[in-house]
């Protein structure tokens, strides 16, 4: 039977294990403080220590969860935001701005309303 190939682990499943492995430490580092606080409430005699102390830490936890939520959709409105004006700015018509077929009605002294003509240019027929 031949042997196996090892299997070729990429830079990016490396990085994605290491901050896996990180995120994992750091939450069971804070379970271990929440507990010996808990404990430690306890000990002191404050009535309901453990409770208020697990209560309080989930409050955080659910604030901190809240507040990324909460950045999340704002960053997601914001970028929306900004692509539906980009689009908006892309897909104008030309000269939108200019009231061309009313200079046309009242006249353009200026010549400033004509269509793909710049204020001042001249026009392309004189010579």
């Amino acid at each position: 039977m031949p042997t196996q190939n090892p299997v070729q682990i990429s830079r990016a499943h490396r990085w994605a294990y290491t901050c896996g492995i990180s995120i994992k430490r750091g939450y069971r580092i804070l379970k271990a403080f929440e507990t010996r606080l808990a404990e430690r409430a306890m000990v002191a005699g404050v009535p309901a220590g453990n409770l208020l102390v697990r209560g309080s830490f989930l409050i955080a936890k659910f604030t901190m969860g809240g507040a990324l939520l909460f950045v999340s959709f704002w960053l997601f409105l914001s970028l929306m935001t900004l692509m539906g004006l980009y689009w908006v700015i892309v897909h104008r018509r030309p000269n939108a701005s200019k009231d061309f077929y009313g200079a046309q009605a009242f006249g353009d002294p200026y010549g400033e309303y004509e269509l793909n003509r710049a204020p001042g240019q001249p026009d392309l027929d004189e010579h």
